[in-house]
C-alpha cells in the first residue's frame, strides 16, 4: 500500500494506547520533512529512534528497484541468523514476493512511503509469523533519493532459521505520488547597480 506523505510529527497511537515501532519511526521521519521535502540521510539520528532502533535498517538504492542493507538492527538480523550488511532487502522475502518488493522500492525511489503487510507461513519448526514493513525514502544533499529507511515489526516466534516473508495482501500502488525533491541549486541574489 502506498501512502500519502503526511507532514506531521504527531505519533499515532494504537488501540492499546501504546506506540508501535512503525508509528514511532514514521512519525520521526515525518518530523524531519521541511516544506514537504524528503529528509536527508544525514538528518537521521539513531538515538532519536529509541526502542525502535533494533527494528530499523538503512539501505542504499543500487537501482530504483534494488536496495542493499548498509545498517541493520538485530531484530531483523535475527530472522536470518547472520549479519545482513551488504545483503539485498529482498533476502527477507520468498522468491515469489521479490518482484512485488521491487515494485514497492520503485515507488520509494519516486518519493512514496510504502507499507507492506507480510506473512510467513507456519511449517515444521517455523511457527506462523506476521509482520509489517514500512519503507521510507531518504535523500542525499542534492535531493536525490539514494537511501531507504525500513522498519520491520513482527509478531510470532522465529523458530528455525532463516525466516522469509510473502505479502499477506496484494501489493497496491497508486499512480498519485509526491514529486521527488528537485536538485538543490545555489541561491541567486540581485546585485544592485547600473550599466557600466
Amino acid at each position: 500500500m502506498t501512502e500519502h506523505l503526511p507532514n506531521s510529527g504527531t505519533v499515532p497511537q494504537d488501540g492499546l494506547g501504546t506506540y508501535s515501532m512503525i508509528s514511532r519511526v514514521c512519525a520521526y521521519w515525518s518530523s524531519l520533512r521541511e516544506h514537504g521535502e524528503i529528509p536527508e540521510r544525514s538528518a537521521i539520528d539513531a538515538a532519536a529512534l529509541g526502542p525502535a532502533l533494533p527494528h530499523v535498517f538503512l539501505a542504499e538504492m543500487i537501482t530504483p528497484r534494488v536496495a542493499k542493507m548498509r545498517i541493520c538492527g538485530h531484530q531483523i538480523e535475527d530472522l536470518q541468523g547472520m549479519d545482513m550488511r551488504g545483503m539485498p532487502v529482498a533476502a527477507l522475502f520468498m522468491s515469489e514476493a521479490r518482484g512485488q518488493l521491487s515494485e514497492a522500492l520503485s515507488q520509494v525511489a519516486l518519493g512514496a512511503r510504502v507499507t507492506l503487510s507480510l506473512k510467513s507461513a507456519g511449517r515444521m519448526g517455523q511457527p506462523e509469523m506476521t509482520a509489517t514493513l514500512a519503507l521510507l525514502p531518504l535523500a542525499d544533499p542534492a535531493g536525490r533519493i539514494t537511501r531507504v529507511m525500513g522498519v520491520l515489526e513482527r509478531q510470532g516466534a522465529i523458530g528455525q532459521l532463516p525466516r522469509r516473508f510473502d505479502l499477506a495482501t496484494p501489493l497496491q500502488l497508486t499512480s498519485e505520488l509526491p514529486a521527488p525533491n528537485a536538485p538543490k541549486r545555489p541561491a541567486l541574489r540581485v546585485i544592485q547597480g547600473g550599466k557600466i
